[in-house]
């Protein structure tokens, strides 16, 4: 295990963590509200850097990172945003950097904006980069509260943000976005938070302009957006003896298929559940229960028959890995994390990390009490 550095994440800026050649790249919001970029080698070396202060101490706040095609990091962020955030004199910014040399965090370029949003006000939260071959993609929680989005061609110029997809009145979706790399995109969205509304799960591609349902039924096109979120592909539909949905992550398989992990929650506590289509309809498949309210989860995105969450064992919270041969039928378990002094939480594998089994998380103890009041380290394993 190696300790990174004092600071936070939450579950819906994403990725977390980026690997090339072996090598990680990853980020958090600090302790006193900074934002830090850290690159650990794959033989144990670390650098870390701090790129922008006085972003504020939520642990929303964490950067986002992905690699344009030349290479270069780019490193979004922006305050948690909405009714009563970010708190006075932090105004709500989408912002990024772009780091001066290929695969680095040596140095960086200057802060640039995203100049647009979705009306609304609520202004910019959860930041989800993705390159595909034409562009640049970015997706958030915008103005409106509902998930949002613009793309660059030349990292500069943006195009007039649009809302993707809307909830019912007064709700928020929470959304986990991937991409193939080249032209497609999918994307997995709650109807709002899995404490203020009785959730389902949905799902849509972006191909060429339209979108689609998982077997290819055509949902619409971007000139067609925002689309109502009852009429997107239903994973999972809610009910009272099955929970309210809560996604987590969703990742590709080597034949670009969508692989599933998110928790149901009820009044016994959360679960995990792994889903895909078969086909034919969408399978959900329980995996295992959380012990309480989840900690988080993520899918290995090199390989998504493994699950890696966080989940009550004696008194603290510890990561494990999770693996399935047969779609989510059966599985096998590893425990990665056994610390006896405070809680291992909201774990992610770098994206890109090929031939190599490395897991980043955040850890703390009982001097944490909130998302903003949280004293916390993020740290990194190798097994």
């Amino acid at each position: 295990m190696r300790e990174l550095g004092a600071g936070s994440w939450s579950f819906f800026g994403d990725p977390r963590a980026i690997s090339h050649d072996g090598h990680t790249f990853t980020g958090w919001i600090s302790t006193t509200g900074n934002l830090w970029v850290a690159r650990f080698t794959r033989d144990g070396q670390l650098r870390k850097k701090l790129i922008f202060r006085g972003l504020g101490r939520d642990d929303h706040n964490n950067p986002s990172l992905v690699f344009r095609r030349d290479g270069h990091l780019m490193v979004f962020f922006s305050p948690h945003s909405g009714r009563d955030l970010p708190p006075p004199g932090i105004p709500s910014v989408m912002r990024y950097m772009v780091g001066l040399h290929k695969h680095s965090i040596a140095e960086f370029g200057r802060v640039h904006t995203v100049p647009t949003n979705a009306p609304g006000g609520l202004g910019y939260t959860y930041p989800n980069p993705i390159q595909l071959e034409d562009k640049l993609w970015l997706f958030w929680r915008g103005g409106g509260w509902n998930p949002t989005f613009s793309y660059t061609e030349d990292g500069r110029e943006w195009v007039p943000a649009r809302e993707l997809v809307r909830s019912h009145e007064g709700q928020r979706p929470y959304a986990k976005y991937v991409g193939d790399g080249r032209r497609r995109i999918h994307a997995i969205f709650s109807d709002g938070h899995v404490s203020s509304y009785r959730n389902g799960l949905h799902y849509l591609r972006y191909e060429g302009g339209d979108l689609y349902a998982v077997g290819g039924r055509r949902l619409g096109s971007l000139k067609d957006v925002p689309l109502d979120i009852s009429e997107l592909d239903q994973v999972y539909r809610y009910s009272s003896s099955g929970g309210r949905a809560w996604p987590q992550d969703i990742a590709l398989t080597s034949e670009g298929r969508p692989r599933i992990v998110y928790i149901r929650r009820t009044g016994a506590g959360d679960a995990y559940y792994y889903a895909l289509h078969d086909g034919t309809r969408w399978q959900s498949r329980r995996i295992v229960a959380a012990g309480g309210n989840s900690a988080g989860a993520t899918l290995d995105h090199d390989d998504p028959r493994y699950v890696y969450l966080s989940r009550q064992l004696g008194r603290w919270r510890q990561v494990e890995q999770w693996f399935t041969p047969d779609d989510g039928r059966t599985w096998s378990h590893r425990q990665l994390t056994a610390d006896p002094s405070g809680f291992c939480v909201r774990p992610v594998t770098p994206r890109g990390l090929r031939d190599a089994n490395r897991i980043v998380y955040v850890w703390g103890d009982d001097r944490t009490k909130s998302w903003r009041d949280f004293t916390t380290r993020v740290r990194a394993l190798d097994f």
